[in-house]
This record gives C-alpha cells, sequence and structure tokens, in this order.
C-alpha cells in the first residue's frame, strides 16, 4: 500500500466562554475553515452542551469532546476528520488551591485519529493555570501524555505564558512552537493590542508544519472586529501527516 500525506488545518482558541461577538467569532472561524478546532475556555455553566454544539452547527463541525464536565476545552473538527476518530478523553489534572482564579478546572482534552494510509496522530486542547506551581504541574501531566502516546502529537492552548516560562521549558524537549514567539506577529494576548505570544499550537518530532501563524483578520473579519470575538487571538497551524 502506497501511504500518502494527510493535510490538516488546526486552529486554537480562547473563546472566553462565548461572552464576545459571537457574529464576529462564527465569521472568523467559516473563513478559516479549520479541519479541527481547538478550544479554550468553552462554555461551562449554563446549557454548556447546548451552547457547544449550537456553535458546531453554526460552524460546520462536529463536537468531538467538549460540553458539560469538559473543564472548559473542547475539539469539534470535520465529518472527515470525525470518521477517522479512534479513542478520546478529556484528563483531569490536579491543582494546588491558593486563589480564586486556582478554581478554574484544568486539564487535557485529546482525541486519537487513524491517518489514512497508515499511522496515527494525537490531537489535543489544553489551557494551563494562571499559577507558575499549578501550569508545571499541568506541564507534566501533559508531557506524561506526549511521551506515552505511540504516535506524532499536536496540541494547541492557552499556556498562559511565553516560551521563555518554565513550564515551556518542561515542554520543549518535547513539543515545540513553529512560529517565533520573539517576533510581533506571532502575539496572541491581549487581543486588541498583542504584546505576547501565551496562545501556541506545538507539536512533537514527526509533524511536518507546512504554515504557523497567528491570526490577526480574515476574509471577512477585518482587524479590528476579530478582538471583539474574545481576548486571545487564533493561533492556526497547517500540517502534514
Amino acid at each position: 500500500m502506497t501511504r500518502t500525506s494527510w493535510e490538516l488545518r488546526i486552529l486554537s482558541w480562547n473563546l472566553w466562554e462565548l461572552r464576545g461577538d459571537l457574529v464576529a467569532l462564527i465569521e472568523a472561524a467559516r473563513d478559516l475553515r479549520p479541519d479541527v478546532l481547538l478550544i479554550q475556555e468553552a462554555p461551562r455553566f449554563v446549557l454548556s452542551t447546548a451552547r457547544l454544539q449550537w456553535l458546531a452547527r453554526r460552524t460546520g463541525r462536529r463536537v468531538l469532546l467538549g460540553g458539560a464536565g469538559g473543564r472548559g476545552l473542547a475539539i469539534l473538527a470535520t465529518e472527515e476528520v470525525a470518521a477517522q476518530v479512534i479513542r478520546r478523553g478529556t484528563h483531569p489534572v490536579t491543582q494546588t488551591m491558593s486563589d480564586l482564579n486556582s478554581i478554574y478546572p484544568r486539564g487535557v482534552a485529546a482525541v486519537r485519529l487513524s491517518i489514512p494510509g497508515g499511522g496515527a496522530v494525537v490531537v489535543a486542547s489544553t489551557h494551563l493555570a494562571l499559577q507558575e506551581e499549578n501550569r508545571l504541574r499541568h506541564a507534566e501531566h501533559l508531557a506524561a501524555l506526549v511521551r506515552g502516546a505511540g504516535a506524532p502529537v499536536i496540541v494547541g492552548g492557552d499556556l498562559n505564558e511565553t516560551a521563555d516560562g518554565a513550564a515551556r521549558r518542561l515542554l520543549a524537549p518535547l513539543l515545540s512552537d513553529p512560529v517565533d514567539g520573539a517576533d510581533p506577529a506571532g502575539h496572541t494576548f491581549p487581543a486588541a493590542s498583542p504584546s505576547r505570544r501565551i496562545d501556541a499550537v506545538l507539536v512533537t518530532d514527526g509533524v511536518r508544519v507546512l504554515d504557523a501563524r497567528a491570526v490577526r483578520s480574515t476574509r471577512t473579519v477585518a482587524g479590528e472586529r476579530l478582538p471583539g470575538a474574545s481576548d486571545h487571538l487564533p493561533t492556526l497551524l497547517d500540517v502534514s501527516l
């Protein structure tokens, strides 16, 4: 059997629990046409599952993970990608409770996909904590999952620190960011005036990157309008597997 490559577009976005400009959010997602949408700060409270399903319908995607009990994480995908799912699950991460911000649930939402032609890939969404101690614990958990994956891994997330942070340094031998975090063009936060790259799609060896960038505007959503959708800019990755 001849092995052929499989190209995927991954979009990772902290959606601010759908509190922003939903028209701009939906239009941007439609413009960008991701095969996989990795979400942080998905709806968690009132009608969380229904609201996520609503978003999936409006963007022409299926919910693979997320909704009630999803720890603020979700993964949406096209029907083509959904047909390749082997396993899926959300892994909780424990935290040290030090302030009100530390009660936000943390974890890793991951799906294992079969690659047409042979092989597999794991695609995950995560949202690291605001406190450094908890971020490190989360990074250690994520590193263990990557080491045990037995396949290339793609992780998109709101990492709450730049590449020089302790958690990112721990992950660096396993997961790299194809975008130069020092380049202002790659900055993602705050969306209205980005000064830091704290959102990224990280990859292991075995993932060939075709394009990687922070999204500042889309075909129908201008640069001054996109920050209304969320306080984070989305980050995009095109890969070949």
